[in-house]
């Protein structure tokens, strides 16, 4: 097989190593993460190396290290507390793993409906926020023409619904409506879209990959072999764009009466807004190395690491351990 990369494949030293996002202030616009994944293996590849943690703080600290295959891992509340407190969580409908298995929290409540008063999954929404950026776009994902509640994801901006004032909004298949202080109930939630890698509905977890996150792989693209951005080219500086903006349990809403923070919501296939009760970013049978302790001034060896294509490598450790990925890409076969 074709070696695509080589060499040192992520380096990245927790409460040291930072990432940013569009929501953070510009006065601290990073932040210096305990846990992170730190690789993702690209598309139609197999990455096989070795993970050196090298421990010099001055202290014994813990690590973890896990083959994950998301950026959160979203708990939804007990089905009782869900629309129509069903049972289960089977009632609920996500598709996963596909090019069309989305989900989002991002929703704008919608007034003075036009054109064609109607949206469909897959237009284009556009409107101008001169606050930032100015020109915005994001794609239609479901219309709640009962409630007036229009859900998007691929927001080109994740602020991009703060908006200074009366703001029109067209989409691509001719519907227009306003949000602002002149129409009243209007709203727009700053908050998150992306594939969903698995729903396990036996257990009410929604394993995204979270549009909003950047390691040697942008995440927006992920699922899509034509435009998918990753960094192949033993550019390892390149590797350190990290880009991130973790799901919360609430998100910002906002509105003419005032901003408030509700309780995140994801949608379901069939437009039930699904309470979230926490989130993480490994669960514990995604673990290969659990609260493992690191002697100071010691390296440990964690040999055979072999990922395929979209697993990740997510490290952990409350202190400035440093995790080093060493090992090799190889072009695989794709299952058609």
């Amino acid at each position: 097989m074709a070696v695509k990369q080589n060499g040192v494949l992520a380096h990245f030293t927790p409460t040291v190593s930072k990432y940013t996002n569009q929501t953070l202030p510009a006065n601290s616009n990073t932040v210096a993460p305990t846990g992170y994944n730190i690789y993702t293996c690209p598309n139609g590849t197999l990455m096989s190396g070795k993970v050196f943690v090298a421990n010099n703080t001055g202290g014994a600290l813990d690590i973890d290290i896990g083959i994950v295959e998301q950026s959160d891992v979203i708990q939804l509340d007990t089905p009782g507390n869900q629309p129509g407190s069903p049972n289960n969580y089977t009632n609920f409908l996500i598709s996963n793993n596909t090019s069309n298995g989305y989900t989002t929290s991002i929703v704008i409540e919608v007034g003075n409906l036009g054109g064609t008063s109607t949206f469909a999954p897959g237009e284009t929404l556009s409107w101008t926020n001169a606050t930032y950026g100015g020109a915005q776009t994001a794609t239609i994902h479901y219309w709640d023409a009962s409630n007036g509640e229009l859900w998007l994801r691929n927001m080109s901006h994740a602020l991009g619904l703060d908006l200074p004032g009366d703001t029109n909004f067209t989409s691509s298949g001719g519907g227009t409506f306003s949000v602002g202080s002149s129409y009243a109930g209007t709203s727009g939630t700053a908050g998150w879209s992306g594939y969903v890698r698995y729903f396990d509905a036996l257990t009410g977890k929604i394993y995204l990959l979270n549009n909003e996150f950047r390691n040697n792989i942008d995440y927006s693209q992920i699922y899509d072999v034509n435009n998918e951005v990753t960094e192949q080219a033993n550019n390892n500086l390149n590797r350190m764009n990290r880009f991130w903006r973790p799901v919360t349990v609430n998100q910002t809403k906002y509105a003419a009466v005032g901003n408030s923070n509700p309780v995140t919501e994801f949608i379901d296939n069939n437009g039930v807004k699904l309470l979230v009760s926490s989130i993480s970013q490994a669960t514990t049978e995604q673990l290969i190395v659990n609260g493992m302790q690191v002697a100071d001034n010691t390296v440990q060896e964690f040999s055979g690491i072999v990922l395929g294509q979209y697993q990740s490598l997510y490290v952990k450790c409350t202190g400035a351990v440093t995790f080093t990925l060493v090992g090799f890409e190889e072009i695989a076969e794709v299952a058609s």
